[in-house]
């Protein structure tokens, strides 16, 4: 159903590209490990393994609304990209942390706005102003901790690695939203 489509070989220029974004030198993608949907581990794969937005299915899992907080942002015309966490509630504990790089000229202007404006957490963003959107699975990831990610997902003393998913959103058809998304080690 949604099985990745690519190895960490042919998935390694898209993983730089996105991480890219906001380097950091601890993290290399032969230190990632790329699995099929059913490699993903129990509560790791019910909040992975599908074709929602990761708000839907967090604010589900969490039982409240998901709040965004930018950690930092890179905006060159059309081009903008934010890591960031989400909590469970305001001030809650992160429930993801990540990499959300969008195409703005997918969408209409004043959906360009309230995503640059960064209050809101995408998919709500998108569901909100009814944009169609198909969340496609690029790969599963098995991720390191001994990073900037691992630092704002917070700490597990027992942990080394997390697990994640790389994705796109296609908006009105359109590749517009490219997504690295963590989730804490022992959620």
């Amino acid at each position: 159903m949604n099985e990745p489509r690519l190895t960490l070989a042919t998935a390694n220029a898209w993983l730089e590209e996105v991480l890219g974004q906001f380097p950091d030198d601890r993290i290399s993608p032969e230190k990632l490990e790329v699995l099929s949907g059913d490699s993903v581990p129990g509560i790791y794969n019910e909040l992975l393994v599908h074709t929602h937005h990761m708000t839907v299915t967090l604010e589900k899992h969490c039982g409240c609304p998901v709040c965004l907080e930018v950690v930092k942002v890179r905006h060159e015309g059309h081009d903008y990209a934010r890591k960031l966490v989400l909590r469970a509630g305001e001030g809650g504990p992160v429930v993801l942390a990540g990499i959300m790089r969008f195409r703005l000229e997918f969408v209409r202007e004043e959906i360009r706005q309230t995503i640059v404006d960064a209050s809101t957490p995408l998919g709500r963003v998108l569901i909100e102003n009814e944009v169609l959107r198909r969340i496609e699975t690029v790969a599963f990831l098995r991720f390191p901790l001994q990073n900037t990610f691992g630092e704002l997902l917070g700490p597990d003393a027992d942990a080394d690695f997390t697990y994640g998913r790389i994705a796109i959103i296609f908006c009105d058809g359109a590749p517009a939203v490219e997504l690295l998304e963590l989730i804490p080690a022992g959620i």
